[in-house]
């Protein structure tokens, strides 16, 4: 399996299961809803990446952009590592991935 796609899909899941975490412990409804909507995107990002489609590269880059802002907001907002600062490290690192496999795929072209 292609790199950046395995990165991505590790991401899905991650963004899955903080969303169950979320509902399980708090009862946060927008959790689950939000972690199934934008894990179940990355993980369909993650199946175009492996395929080589660029229109998959650059939604997922979208919705990992997205989902980075969010968690930087959470963070700055809640001064509290887990779980947003976590996560806005985690997809700083996957838009990175991302962001260099376009360019590599760019450059291919």
């Amino acid at each position: 399996m292609k790199v950046t796609a395995s990165i991505v899909f590790a991401y899905a899941l991650l963004v899955l299961m903080g969303g169950w975490i979320g509902y399980m412990k708090a009862g946060s409804t927008a959790s689950l809803i939000s972690g199934l909507l934008f894990g179940t995107a990355l993980a369909l990002g993650a199946y175009g990446i492996f395929k080589d489609k660029i229109l998959a590269q650059y939604l997922t880059l979208f919705t990992t952009f997205f989902l980075d802002g969010f968690f930087t907001y959470r963070f700055a907002k809640t001064q509290h590592f887990m779980p947003a600062g976590l996560m806005s490290l985690l997809s700083l690192v996957v838009l990175i991935v991302i962001a260099l496999k376009i360019r590599k795929t760019a450059r291919a072209s």
